[in-house]
């Protein structure tokens, strides 16, 4: 290798460690503006975004207000447990598994570690169809405020869904 092309390497080297791509990051990732806001909270401190989850953000109205909300796939920084972000349009901000404690806990999954290879936004419409069905579908609560985020797994869907004051864990019967 020449001069020039070592010049190049380390130059490259420099760049990639500098902008954090050595670290894990990705500068080219770009969130919405809300959901970047929602990140710098202080509730959000506890949790990292999960990249391995293809798409790490869903885009919906979970909560019936007519605003814009949008879940994000995270990580807790203690236990590296599953969970989600939910940066709600009215700014609120909401941590569902992860590290956060609830108790009882937030799903009736083992460790409260939910997040599902697979998950989709349904609209109020296609939860409500879910009705129909008896086997390996959730148990769907009263009135649907919003539309809900499904845990798509090989055997089954489990929901989360508003409550018109919390969010709530829809999973099928056992």
């Amino acid at each position: 290798m020449n001069t020039r092309n070592r010049i190049r390497v380390l130059l490259t080297l420099v760049t990639l460690t500098a902008t954090g791509l050595l670290a894990g990051e990705d500068p080219l990732l770009i969130h919405p503006d809300q959901i970047a806001e929602c990140l710098k909270s202080p509730v959000s401190s506890s949790v990292e975004v999960d990249l391995e989850t293809n798409p790490y953000y869903l885009r919906g109205d979970f909560d019936g207000d007519g605003r814009v909300d949008y879940a994000v796939a995270v990580r807790g920084r203690k236990t590296k447990r599953n969970g989600v972000l939910v940066c709600a349009g009215n700014r609120k901000v909401f941590i569902l598994g992860a590290d956060q404690p609830l108790k009882p806990p937030f799903s009736d999954m083992p460790g409260d570690n939910f997040l599902a290879p697979n998950w989709a936004v349904y609209s109020k419409a296609e939860t409500e169809a879910l009705r129909a069905f008896t086997s390996n579908v959730p148990v769907i609560p009263g009135k649907l405020y919003g539309e809900s985020l499904a845990m798509i797994w090989e055997d089954g869907i489990a929901l989360i869904l508003w409550d018109g004051r919390a969010f709530r864990w829809a999973a099928p019967q056992r």
